[in-house]
């Protein structure tokens, strides 16, 4: 028999444990929402610069487990501004920091396992993470570092390789066209046609994977090119393999770029998605089951927070629910449907259509899918605890108060309360890199050297969504230049 303060004891290191796991999810996890939307109206507006201000107003918003994602952000930002340095500094220590928070991560699982991932410092989804040496490359790209810029394209490869072993071949997510490709074009810059060509092989593979997976097609941009390097390089069989492969493609040959310069352009469109809760509400009683499927009717109509409180409230009352949260990302699709390019200097005009490189939606969407089992598995466990944690505190004041003194009333209520905080504290891991685009595009277009306007077009279903204007374009003969936009549509 245990005696009155013995069980009192106990009872507070329950509620002690049971308050612990329920609120650790309250520290920042990320830039509100309203935030979030201002630094959106920046760069709709054109002033990326103002949005990088409010960005670094509110740091503190993050809080001490999101200090990756902040620097994802940030980076993100800067190189919107053109403070490419800056970006690369920002994002270098986004890397670092993430592969030191995998390395405790690992050593600390266990213990973790129970707690919600809020409490864990972001380490970044394993795309974000791949997306870091992307753009690290497209800012030695601005910066004219080559060979810079290909070393990060090169580690893409790497680390996707690494994080398929580390998922045991689950990852699908194994090739990176866009990166391939832009190393196709960095060779390109620095005269290696026959690297290039390894490129741009490369690239051809994992757009056929991307084909399949998320339903990005081969752009004729990339036909077009890998026909252009076998035929200059005469590789006669592989260039008549091509040939057969892509009928009806119109290309240059590479002797028509002799005494040219070629411009590279690099849309971000759009908006990455967005993480929200995915609620999986578990009766096991009858009268259980019949509150869930009344809750669902009356408030499917409420807002998501009356909703919320609505339910923890009747599930905490009925004390015969478990709810779990899984996070799901929300798409945010661009409108843009094609874009294009013209080039205008003097009376002469020339022009590129952008292809889709890079479908960072349809990555992320399935990267998050493919761990749907493990975060699952965790959150039931979550779930499983903070029952018999609550169920443990109902208990516990009813047999500290006694059956006599009304110990049965105290315990339901004291028990009523704590499935209401056990219900309202269930919440998925939410953080994710909301300043990434949609997708990328890319065009290329060889002109003659000079000095250009270009304006860069943006359709939809419903004709030009938007134009932007780049002016004083000057490119000498031989030389690359990129030119990077951002469209929020």
């Amino acid at each position: 028999m245990f005696t009155r303060s013995a069980i009192l004891g106990r009872l507070r290191l329950t509620l002690f444990l049971f308050i612990f796991i329920s609120l650790t999810s309250l520290d920042g996890c990320g830039l509100s929402g309203n935030h979030y939307a201002q630094v959106d109206h920046a760069l709709q507006a054109g002033r990326p610069g103002e949005g990088l201000a409010i960005l670094e107003e509110q740091e503190g918003t993050y809080g001490s487990r999101s200090t990756v994602l902040y620097l994802m952000d940030k980076g993100m930002l800067q190189h919107l501004a053109g403070r490419y340095q800056e970006s690369n500094v920002s994002l270098s220590k986004a890397e670092e920091l993430s592969e030191a928070l995998y390395t405790r991560r690992i050593s600390a699982e266990a213990a973790a396992f129970l707690t919600t991932d809020n409490a864990l410092p972001y380490e970044g989804e394993d795309f974000e993470k791949v997306m870091l040496n992307v753009f690290m490359a497209m800012n030695y790209v601005q910066l004219g570092l080559w060979d810079e810029a290909l070393v990060e394209a090169r580690k893409v490869d790497h680390k996707l390789t690494v994080m398929g072993d580390r998922n045991h071949g689950a990852m699908t997510y194994t090739k990176d066209p866009f990166a391939r490709y832009l190393s196709g074009v960095l060779y390109e810059a620095t005269g290696n046609l026959s690297e290039a060509l390894v490129a741009y092989r490369l690239s051809f593979e994992a757009f056929e994977q991307s084909r399949k997976l998320y339903g990005t097609e081969v752009p004729d941009l990339l036909r077009k090119d890998l026909l252009r390097i076998t035929e200059a390089l005469g590789l006669l069989d592989e260039y008549e393999s091509y040939r057969r492969m892509f009928p009806g493609v119109i290309w240059q040959p590479q002797a028509g770029t002799r005494g040219m310069a070629e411009l590279v352009f690099v849309t971000y469109a759009g908006r990455a998605p967005l993480k929200r809760d995915l609620f999986i509400d578990v009766p096991f009683s009858p009268e259980a089951l019949a509150v869930v499927l009344a809750t669902k009717v009356g408030t499917r109509r409420s807002s998501g927070a009356d909703s919320r409180a609505a339910e923890s409230v009747l599930y905490g009352l009925t004390g015969h629910v478990i709810r779990l949260a899984v996070p799901k990302f929300v798409p945010r699709r661009t409108a843009v449907a094609g874009a294009e390019a013209v080039a205008g200097g003097g009376n002469s005009y020339y022009e590129a259509r952008l292809a889709t490189m890079e479908d960072i939606t349809a990555i992320a969407v399935k990267d998050l899918d493919e761990r749907v089992v493990r975060t699952t598995v965790k959150a039931v466990a979550r779930a499983a605890w903070k029952y018999a944690a609550a169920e443990g505190v109902r208990r516990g004041i009813r047999s500290a108060v006694g059956k006599k003194e009304g110990g049965e009333l105290a315990g339901a209520i004291a028990g009523a309360l704590a499935h209401m905080v056990a219900i309202a504290s269930e919440e998925a891991d939410k953080r994710s890199w909301g300043t990434l685009p949609d997708r990328i595009e890319l065009g290329r277009l060889w002109v003659p050297p000079g000095t250009y306007e270009v304006e860069l077009r943006y359709t939809g279903g419903f004709g030009v969504l938007e134009k932007q204007v780049v002016r004083g374009v000057t490119v000498q003969e031989g030389q690359k230049r990129f030119i990077t936009t951002r469209v929020m549509e």
